[in-house]
Order: structure tokens, then C-alpha cells, then sequence
């Protein structure tokens, strides 16, 4: 009898000691849930703070990059919130640089060189671009790298044989594709260097890739009298439905500041950050919409087109001891 009773006493402790660690488990576990971040959606959470980043774009799709506080609204459930600070913040680039290289551009070859040049001074440290080289068929030269120098060397490497018909078609397509398989939130970007003369390929499948991989789409057109703007591909019409922009090549300094321009909007991202009026810790999913006030003399001009969809609140812990 007196075995059992140690056994037992033994048992119990045990038994004690096992809960008090399930516990401990779960309110950690549930004091950890205050303080997540889902950076692919561009949203963090640190106790009562709430910060978020989001894009804002004007009706021709473009990125801007001269919103002010006072211009936002923030609504977390349909109530508004308190923005307790908003800053502006560049986001990096994932670039795919697409270089004709078909017969009718070696006279250009110059143009291609100098644009080369630009393009790789214009990268920031945390951009990556690639490089793909197109005449017949499109030919992927360098993968993507942060390295200035590497991108350079693969333009330049592009610049060494011009033959061969031109396909911009499935030179899209695939960077598109190079586009969707990248594992990064950076803005995505397909600049196409070309003078427009002819096209090949299949165009409905390089249209629908470009939708789906959000990129944004740039031309430079090489030449006086290019017809980048005006081929059969509808280019045009590709660079106005994401939001991008045409260059007609133009003196280095001309070009750069152009380029750069257009780049630097498409970078546009801003961060804000406020404490919700709602304070329960109900783990509970919050809606999040940011609008362009009302009050704002930019209200006709901009719409928000990206901002995370919302986030779980944090949830109070269930044991208490």
C-alpha cells in the first residue's frame, strides 16, 4: 500500500509538471501571435502597432510617387483609422532586359551599346535584373544577378552578332516567364530594346504570360524612325495596359534621365503605420483598404491598386494560472 501511494505521488507529479509545460507551450505560442510579419503581403504586426506597405497608380497604370499623408485614407473594416506615420519607401526591381539583335538593328548597334551602359548604371544594389538576347529565337545571356558588371557583360555580349529575323513575341513570353518563376515581392519590369521591324511568335501566348506575371512593360526604340510603337504585335497597347512606358532612343543624357524617371515610378511604394481602434485580441481577420481621400486635390487623378488584403489580429492567450 505504501509503494502505490510513492508510485502514485509519483505519478501526479508527473502528470503536474506535463500540463504546467503544455502551458507554458500554448501561451507562448499565443504571446507569439502579437508579434508576425507576412512580408510577401507587404503587412506587419508588432502588438498594437499595424504598418503596411501599399502602391498607388493613376488611371494610365502608372506608379506614383508624390502622395502626402493627408492625401490617405485608411479603413481597417470600414472604420477609418488614425495613420500615426507614412513614409515613402523605393522598392527593388526584378528587371528582364531584352535585346534585339536581328538583322535589321546592327545598324544600331551603337545605340544598343550606349542604352546598355544606362541601364546597368541605373540598377540600385538590391535590383536584379537578366539578360535575354532575341533575333529568330530569344536566348537567355545572364540570369538574374545584383551584379552591375554581370549585366553589363551580358548586354554587351548581345552586341556581338546581329542576324537572323525578330521575334518579340516569344521573347516576351519568355521573360515573363523568368518573371513568374522569380521568388521575390520586388516590382517586376520586362524592358524591351528593339527598332520594331517584323515580329514573330505567338502572340496570344506572350500576352496572357505578361498578364500573369504582373510586369510592367518598357521600350526603348532603337532609331529615328522606329516602329516599336507601332507594330503589328499592338505594343503599344501592352505598354499602356501595365502601366509602362515608350523611349524613342535620344542623346545619352536625354535617354538616362528618361529611363531613370520611369524606373524610379515604378519603384514608387509607401509605408504607413497607425494603432487600430479596435482592441480586441480576438485572432479575428481585419479587413484593410486604403483610399485616396475625398479632401485630396489628387482624388480624380489616383486609385490604389495594391495594399494587403487585411491580417489577424492578435489573439489573447486562453490559459491563465
Amino acid at each position: 500500500m505504501k509503494n502505490w501511494s510513492l508510485e502514485g505521488h509519483s505519478l501526479l507529479l508527473s502528470l503536474v509538471f506535463l500540463l504546467s509545460a503544455v502551458s507554458w507551450g500554448l501561451d507562448a505560442l499565443a504571446q507569439s501571435e502579437t508579434n508576425f510579419a507576412l512580408s510577401s503581403h507587404g503587412l506587419k504586426v508588432d502588438v498594437d502597432l499595424v504598418t503596411l506597405s501599399f502602391s498607388v497608380k493613376d488611371k494610365n497604370k502608372r506608379y506614383v510617387e508624390n502622395l502626402r499623408k493627408e492625401d490617405v485614407v485608411l479603413l481597417e473594416d470600414e472604420i477609418s483609422q488614425e495613420i500615426a506615420f507614412f513614409e515613402f519607401e523605393p522598392t527593388p526591381l526584378s528587371l528582364v532586359v531584352l535585346v534585339d539583335v536581328s538583322e535589321s538593328t546592327g545598324p544600331f548597334a551603337k545605340q544598343i551599346e550606349t542604352t546598355s551602359r544606362i541601364v546597368s548604371d541605373l540598377l540600385n544594389p538590391q535590383d536584379e535584373a537578366a539578360v535575354i538576347a532575341f533575333s529568330t529565337v530569344p536566348s537567355l545571356l545572364q540570369e538574374f544577378t545584383h551584379s552591375r558588371n554581370r549585366v553589363l557583360t551580358g548586354l554587351e555580349r548581345a552586341c556581338q552578332k546581329f542576324s537572323g529575323a525578330t521575334n518579340i513575341n516569344d521573347s516576351i513570353y519568355l521573360a515573363s516567364r523568368k518573371l513568374n518563376s522569380a521568388e521575390t515581392n520586388h516590382r517586376r519590369v520586362i524592358l524591351l530594346i528593339s527598332d520594331g521591324v517584323g515580329n514573330r511568335g505567338e502572340r496570344e501566348r506572350a500576352l496572357k504570360e505578361l498578364r500573369t506575371s504582373g510586369a510592367t512593360l518598357i521600350g526603348i526604340g532603337l532609331g529615328l524612325t522606329s516602329r516599336l510603337f507601332r507594330g503589328a504585335v499592338g505594343l503599344s497597347q501592352w505598354v499602356k495596359e501595365t502601366g509602362g512606358n515608350l523611349l524613342l532612343y535620344s542623346v545619352k543624357p536625354d535617354l538616362k534621365k528618361e529611363l531613370k524617371a520611369t524606373l524610379e515610378q515604378i519603384r514608387s511604394q509607401y509605408a504607413i503605420g497607425y494603432v487600430s481602434n479596435n482592441k480586441n485580441k480576438d485572432g479575428r481577420f481585419r479587413r484593410l483598404r486604403v483610399e485616396i481621400s475625398r479632401n485630396s486635390p489628387l482624388a480624380p487623378i489616383y486609385v490604389v491598386i495594391q495594399n494587403p488584403e487585411g491580417y489577424f489580429a492578435p489573439q489573447q492567450s486562453l490559459w491563465h494560472y
